[in-house]
């Protein structure tokens, strides 16, 4: 399958975005149905924004000996995660991937919202959500 970028236009028409995507969508004759997955392709800068959140979080605070274990940390307290039962029985929750290929970008917005809700109420409690924006904005710019 191959995958093409499309914008949607006004009155619901999408459009390829590239001539890679003319060309496949040329190859496709009138009326001919076709499967389209709608998925919309991740920001790269709302991922910077969340590692600079993650560096911004990290110097502050001792517990966590690295940023990856931080958000490793991030990821099992905002459920981003799978459980692993171990022989003895002990249930560990291991971290999934945040990498482009893992999740949409609308799965990543509510990852990060959560994320922002997880850092004011259990890493830095009494820190409000408007606050953290603020120190975020001064801190990645």
């Amino acid at each position: 399958m191959t995958a093409v970028l499309m914008r949607k236009m006004i009155g619901g028409r999408l459009e390829p975005v590239d001539d890679a995507g003319k060309d496949t969508l040329s190859k496709i004759g009138i009326g001919a149905v076709v499967s389209v997955e709608v998925k919309r392709p991740r920001n790269l800068q709302h991922f910077r924004k969340f590692w600079a959140l993650v560096s911004l979080i990290y110097q502050n605070q001792t517990r966590y000996r690295s940023p990856e274990e931080l958000v490793d940390a991030i990821k099992v307290m905002a459920g981003h995660c799978f459980p692993v039962r171990l022989k003895n029985g002990l249930e560990v929750r291991i971290p999934k991937s945040i990498a482009f290929h893992s999740m949409s970008q609308d799965e990543f917005d509510k990852f990060y919202e959560r994320v922002i809700d997880i850092v004011v109420s259990e890493i830095i409690p009494g820190l409000s959500r408007e606050d953290l924006k603020q120190e975020l904005a001064e801190f990645a710019a």
